[in-house]
């Protein structure tokens, strides 16, 4: 099992400081059949809206595998470091 990207580190400490990080590990389990579309949406919407490509693509390649899902939502569902 390959550890997340350390390009979401960023979208992990967005969802902490937000305090959406349950609701989004809530979200990546729930809706994981749709996982791969996920994924591709974050693909096309990235050069419209203009989010950081590395950023980006870190999450929509994180939901892309399976494994880097699963590490991904266990970062989110555990307490932030202190």
């Amino acid at each position: 099992m390959r550890p997340p990207s350390t390009d979401l580190d960023a979208w992990i400490t967005f969802a902490r400081r937000q305090r959406l990080a349950g609701w989004a590990a809530f979200l990546i389990e729930s809706l994981e059949p749709l996982a791969g579309v996920g994924a591709q949406m974050l693909y096309l919407i990235e050069p419209i809206v203009g989010l950081e490509r590395s950023t980006t693509r870190g999450l929509a390649d994180a939901l892309e595998d399976e494994d880097a899902r699963a590490a991904l939502r266990r970062q989110l569902a555990e307490d932030p470091p202190a």
